[in-house]
């Protein structure tokens, strides 16, 4: 069986949220500051643009972001015109900068936010598209939460995976499961498929992005 760490997870982002969240902010850094998250960080730039444009026309629609953080994904897709906007998550504080993000956006009136995992968590409606981007990192078994989630979208599904050796696996294993006590995972293209396919979606579209395996898919 394998072993429950989302306590762990939820206190690793706690202790980081503001530090993570100024990655998209750049609040209190530096030209050079923010040009190394540009470089260091690229993925957390595309990963942001490839679900942009994969999403396409959101006017009208309903849709869920599983491992929100500080909201950066919801208030954009409320920004575009999206409906209703749900964002889960397991740590406060990352809600916290998410609620103040969609105030300060305006868009506040059609996001709200859950305190939990996805695991303990039961939906009042289904989504037009649920996003994990930045989720799966910390997930050591997915199905379960597969599952989960194909019972909830009943349009598209877009996931993005970490790759299996990279240049940048071993580094952050080294520095986020050794150093700073978070777990942390990786993913092989055909695990990714086999997992996505087993929980009942059809695979659309799979491409890399930077060190990712980013994936359209769809409740067969």
């Amino acid at each position: 069986m394998t072993r429950d760490t989302t306590a762990q997870v939820a206190r690793f982002w706690n202790d980081i949220a503001w530090e993570f969240d100024s990655i998209y902010s750049g609040a209190n850094k530096n030209a050079f500051s923010r040009a190394l998250d540009r470089f260091f960080r690229k993925d957390i730039y595309q990963r942001f643009d490839w679900v942009m444009a994969k999403c396409g026309d959101l006017r009208g629609k309903t849709i869920c972001d599983i491992g929100c953080g500080s909201g950066r994904f919801v208030t954009e897709f409320a920004k575009r015109g999206a409906a209703q906007v749900t964002g889960v998550d397991v740590a406060p504080k990352m809600l916290r900068l998410a609620r103040d993000l969609v105030e300060q956006d305006g868009v506040a009136e059609r996001c709200d936010f859950v305190l939990n995992d996805v695991l303990n968590w039961t939906p009042d409606r289904t989504f037009d598209t649920t996003i994990a981007i930045g989720f799966w990192d910390y997930i050591a078994d997915p199905l379960e939460r597969l599952l989960l989630i194909r019972g909830f979208t009943r349009g598209t599904f877009l996931s993005a995976w970490p790759r299996f050796w990279t240049w940048r696996m071993p580094v952050r294993k080294a520095r986020l499961q050794y150093i700073q006590g978070c777990p942390v995972y990786f993913f092989r293209q055909s695990t990714v498929h086999r997992l996505l396919e087993s929980a009942g979606f059809e695979v659309l579209s799979s491409e890399t992005v930077g060190k990712l395996r980013c994936v359209v898919a769809r409740p067969k």
